[in-house]
């Protein structure tokens, strides 16, 4: 019989010091940290804006916009936000307005230069200017000494050759696209 006794006791024992493990396994936890360094980098971004008196730009507010000229001609209609700027015998150009906002962050600048240029040579028949300048594939001064954080208009000129496709015009009724890369320099 004690030795019935002693074999519940140690059942009892072996019990209570599970239950008791169970109740400690509950309660245990751990900590950690993490030391993060944050170094604030200054810099600046660019972003293009919808003008109101230009065409809507497509995914305007970032800095990879689009502009739709939509059907140009030497006559007749265009596009809301498009308008005919010069009509000679040889070309006619069209216009839009489009916003360039540089955004600032951390410099001590308080003014950037713009520049712009086409990434490929422009299609046969149609020139680009942005302001006064006549844009090619090397980078050119748009505006120099431009404020951060607002937005600063600029015209975008697409001029159109009147001479017949194969005699320096363009196709007709072919749609063109081509990229004009910006660049912001802080001063």
């Amino acid at each position: 019989m004690l030795k019935n006794y002693i074999s519940i006791m140690h059942g009892a024992a072996l019990a209570a010091l599970m239950l008791c493990s169970a109740s400690l396994a509950a309660q245990n936890t751990a900590t950690g940290v993490i030391n993060g360094t944050l170094i604030n980098k200054d810099g600046i971004s660019i972003v293009f804006n919808t003008d109101p008196a230009g065409v809507t730009l497509g995914a305007g507010g970032t800095p990879a916009a689009s502009v739709n000229f939509g059907t140009i001609s030497a006559f007749g209609t265009l596009s809301a936000g498009v308008t005919r700027t010069s009509l000679l015998a040889t070309t006619f150009t069209v216009r839009t307005i489009f916003d360039v906002q540089v955004i600032q962050g951390g410099l001590t600048s308080t003014t950037y230069n713009l520049s712009a240029n086409l990434a490929a040579a422009a299609p046969t028949g149609f020139s680009y200017r942005v302001d006064a300048v006549n844009l090619t594939t090397a980078a050119q001064t748009v505006q120099t000494n431009a404020a951060y954080n607002s937005n600063l208009p600029h015209n975008l000129d697409l001029t159109v050759s009147r001479a017949a496709p194969g005699a320096g015009g363009p196709a007709v009724g072919t749609p063109i696209s081509a990229t004009i890369n910006f660049t912001a320099t802080a001063n």
